[in-house]
């Protein structure tokens, strides 16, 4: 009996291969027709279709052998294999260099192009969003003017990624218009628009998404739902419109059925998701399945579901295929079930590690900003040189607006700081003028000037990289770090920060937590003991009075008062 299952189970699987090999089989001979009567877009379009294992049937000139390559490494990245697709990008790029005078310099960068995109969103799904902001930057440099207008919806998604959604949306809507009085298809051929278009309105719907989950704003739902309906009904009459982008748009409903909290819905639209061969073969839509079914029954209490769906969730952790974004939010479903079920141990390992992840957001989005403050210069220059092609006259209009740009810059980044540093000296000599009348007291230690700035900007970079959310930031050990001794640097710290040693580190560590708080509702959810650990208080009790002190209201009493805020927004 036994044999005769296993023998069923072995015929059934032959049937499944022979009939999938069929399949690619004649993928194959159509890519290979098209190749033929060199119909690039529609290759390139074929290739990029992950469930589909090419043969080469033929002998091909170079620039379709490099298409094949670049698009072996898309089909990497759509399995959730992202070191693997990064390093067979760079394989690529390489490549791609060497082959540069074989083949028309037009293909030369449509192929570049394609890398480019590929490595931003590796990086975006791995959440070094400023590392896929470098490679955009470094690797697009003497591309053609048509490329930087394509590549607008990469600043529109790291905007969004860094929470300036309105900008976000704005070039977005810039990015629209551009496709569409793209008349003489230079952007995009007539074969590819709809679905450049729809790209573009479901990328609006994820940053209404994501500027609801900040605010508790349903309105931005109503406007996703709007844009993702857009995209679906572009794409439905549409030769690119596949069973894929039906299954999507079922799975993008079930979400926003989530965040409205109408959960029996959303469960019925995922389940039906979750039956669907097509949708599943692709690992992000089955990451958001698996996760979203979490996080239902999670809403519902039923943790020994939820805790089936996390799990399969922490094996492609642990293979590197889980994005930066479902990572988190696995840590925080795994912490808020084990607290239910009473495991605190497992609960705090989970909680640290969430908060772990979201201290690396926050250093991404610090350097995310600055490469996008590169972009938005580059865009200053890029306007100003347009301006000067259309009227030489206007000359000294330019040099004079570039002044005015580069001085505003100057004051608004530097004197900013110049004049508050004064202000604090100002303010901090006037407290030592009354010391000094003071006989009880003594006069402060004479510093030299340089020793004092140089002092002042290790202090700086230390608060840049956030090094006193450390239990180990204390004055010994900080005035080690500076080669400086521990008098010299309370000194300093009381004539120029205004505090003492104490102060100045409980005032950095509050104000860290404040704007978490607001910021990342994840963390509300967590317990004051957690919170306390992870930045930098050994004593529960030691950053409750320092919180009670700065904000008048325990640490609870702060999140309940800042939940009803938000809720009733």
């Amino acid at each position: 009996m036994l044999l005769k299952k296993i023998l069923v189970i072995f015929f059934f699987i032959s049937v499944k291969i022979y009939s999938q090999s069929l399949t690619d089989l004649k993928d194959s001979h159509e890519i290979d027709s098209l190749i033929k009567k060199d119909q690039w877009d529609l290759v390139h379009h074929k290739l990029s279709n992950e469930n589909i294992n090419f043969k080469r049937l033929s002998k091909y000139n170079t620039k379709y052998d490099l298409l094949i390559r670049i698009d072996s490494a898309s089909s990497l990245y759509g399995k959730g294999k992202f070191s693997e697709a990064e390093k067979s990008v760079f394989s690529f790029l390489d490549l791609l260099q060497k082959n540069k005078n074989k083949i028309a310099f037009s293909y030369y960068e449509a192929l570049k192009h394609i890398a480019v995109t590929r490595l931003f969103y590796i990086e975006k799904r791995k959440g070094n969003i400023a590392l896929g902001l470098k490679y955009l930057n470094n690797l697009t440099i003497g591309m053609s003017p048509v490329y930087k207008k394509k590549q607008l919806i990469f600043f529109a998604v790291a905007y969004i990624e860094l929470r300036n959604y309105k900008k976000g949306i704005d070039l977005l809507s810039i990015h629209l218009n551009d496709i569409y009085n793209d008349r003489e298809n230079r952007l995009y051929t007539k074969f590819l628009k709809a679905k450049e278009i729809a790209a573009a309105y479901n990328t609006k719907s994820d940053a209404f998404i994501n500027w609801y989950k900040d605010t508790g704003a349903i309105k931005f739902l109503d406007s996703a739902e709007q844009n993702y309906e857009k995209a679906y009904q572009l794409m439905k009459n549409s030769g690119n419109f596949s069973a894929y982008s039906k299954a999507l748009h079922r799975s993008r409903k079930a979400q926003i059925a989530l965040f409205k909290k109408e959960y029996n819905l959303s469960l019925s639209l995922f389940n039906d998701c979750e039956k669907d061969s097509v949708l599943m073969k692709k690992s992000f839509s089955k990451e958001i399945v698996w996760i979203s079914k979490a996080e239902i029954y999670t809403n519902l209490k039923k943790s020994d579901l939820a805790f089936k769906y996390l799990r399969k969730l922490t094996t492609d952790i642990q293979d590197s295929k889980c994005s930066y974004e479902n990572k988190l939010k696995v840590y925080y479903l795994l912490s808020i079930n084990y607290e239910r079920n009473g495991n605190n141990e497992m609960a705090y390992k989970y909680a640290k590690l969430s908060l772990s992840e979201i201290n690396k957001e926050n250093a991404q989005k610090n350097t995310g900003n600055f490469f996008m403050g590169i972009y938005e210069k580059q865009e200053i220059k890029n306007i100003s040189e347009e301006t000067l092609k259309k009227n030489n006259k206007n000359l000294f209009i330019f040099f004079a607006s570039l002044i005015l740009i580069f001085t505003l810059f100057y004051i608004i980044y530097y004197q900013k700081r110049k004049n508050k540093d004064e202000i604090i000296k100002n303010k901090n000599l006037y407290k030592i003028g009354l010391n000094t009348q003071n006989n009880d007291q003594k006069s402060p230690t004479p510093i030299e000037n340089d020793t004092v700035s140089n002092i002042l900007l290790k202090l700086d970079s230390l608060e840049l990289k956030k090094k006193f959310l450390s239990n180990s930031f204390k004055l010994v050990n900080v005035a080690k770090q500076m080669n400086t001794n521990t008098t010299y640097l309370s000194q300093i710290i009381n004539q120029y920060k205004g505090v003492s040693f104490s102060e100045y580190v409980n005032n950095l560590r509050i104000n860290y937590i404040l704007t978490e708080l607001e910021k990342n509702p994840v963390i509300r959810k967590y317990n004051i003991e957690v919170i306390s650990k992870e930045i930098g208080y050994k004593s529960c009790t030691t950053f409750i009075n320092a919180f009670k002190k700065r904000v008048h209201m325990t640490p609870s009493e702060y999140i309940k008062k800042l939940d009803k805020k938000i809720f009733n927004k």
